[in-house]
């Protein structure tokens, strides 16, 4: 459960970064070009004659102006259901009013004029804003000739985002993604901390609490070979540790309590878990010499050293005559004759 965290952490932070760098990368381009297995983004210069970019920005299908510097009316026509179609137009032979308007009265949302030589600076296109209700960017030639090979390609999408810079909008997210991206990178840190100093604690409380039989004393505990139960033996035909019935040849381990197990069910069970017996509980570290006691042990049993021997009881006891019958009988006739 911890490693999951650390991994929707680990990722929440890899996808604010990635946006994070998406924001700071377009910062300084207006014009970008997204499709599948493409992206790609043009630095642009907006009129000052048109109407301003939101700041949700414009996207849609472009075209190629036919005229391409759509210094008379454009004979292109838009496909329908494009919600925001725009011009690609070069710069040069009329007015940047005129070639707006005529983008505008074609139906396009957007008019694009790119410049008609290299190396050319980006400029500022200036006109009357007199019934112009459209947008319009100016770029250099080389991204004009790049766009160009994109023209009527339903696959890709071309987006005008307003500069980031001179949005409050954007300073804002781009705040909130960097915290966001440093919180989550904190929380990926303090998630793999604690879920390595509670696996230290528990190997640490594992290894101080229980210490099993050494390998040398369980090997010298007695064994025997399994042949048959016999009648009034203790052994029973089931191992009680891995519960399977025993097999002839299978060795066996006995424990001081007389219980008997597989060799290698026991051996394991007393050096890595517990060192007292699975049925009885029995100390397994204690001599085989001492017999458990059990329902069936008489509560007192004779003990060498709780009764002397018969012969020195005998000579500790006073001696005293003992009578035949011959004075007994002489003895009673008399006290009758008296």
């Amino acid at each position: 459960m911890a490693w999951t965290k650390v991994f929707v952490a680990v990722r929440r932070a890899w996808v604010a970064c990635v946006v994070l760098f998406l924001l700071l990368r377009f910062a300084a381009a207006n014009v970008v070009l997204v499709g599948r297995n493409i992206s790609k983004s043009f630095v642009d210069v907006d009129a000052s004659f048109t109407r301003p970019i939101g700041e949700s920005g414009e996207h849609g299908l472009l075209y190629l102006a036919e005229p391409i510097d759509a210094c008379t009316q454009l004979n292109v026509a838009v496909a329908n259901g494009s919600t925001s179609p725009f011009v690609l137009i070069i710069r040069g032979g009329c007015t940047f009013h005129d070639k707006v308007k005529n983008a505008q009265n074609a139906g396009f949302k957007a008019a694009i004029v790119y410049d008609n030589i290299h190396n050319g600076g980006l400029v500022t296109m200036a006109g009357s804003s007199e019934d112009i209700n459209i947008h319009a960017v100016f770029i250099s030639k080389v991204s004009g000739e790049e766009l160009k090979k994109y023209v009527n390609h339903t696959d890709v999408e071309l987006w005008i985002i307003p500069y980031f810079e001179n949005s409050p909008w954007a300073i804002w997210a781009i705040s909130f993604t960097s915290l966001l991206a440093l919180s989550a990178m904190m929380a990926a840190c303090f998630f793999v901390q604690r879920r390595r100093s509670r696996h230290l604690r528990r190997g640490d409380s594992q290894v101080h609490v229980f210490h099993g039989m050494s390998n040398q004393l369980v090997e010298v505990m007695p064994s025997q070979l399994f042949s048959k139960v016999l009648q009034g033996d203790s052994t029973s035909n089931t191992c009680a540790i891995c519960l399977e019935d025993y097999k002839v040849g299978e060795k066996l381990r006995i424990l001081p309590c007389h219980h008997r197990f597989h060799a290698n069910c026991v051996d394991s069970w007393l050096t890595m878990w517990r060192t007292f017996c699975p049925v009885c509980k029995q100390d397994a570290q204690t001599s085989h010499d001492i017999v458990p006691a059990s329902e069936t042990t008489p509560l007192c049993m004779p003990s060498a050293s709780s009764s002397p021997p018969p012969d020195a009881l005998r000579s500790t006891l006073p001696s005293f005559p003992v009578p035949n019958s011959t004075s007994i009988s002489t003895s009673y006739s008399n006290q009758l004759l008296i």
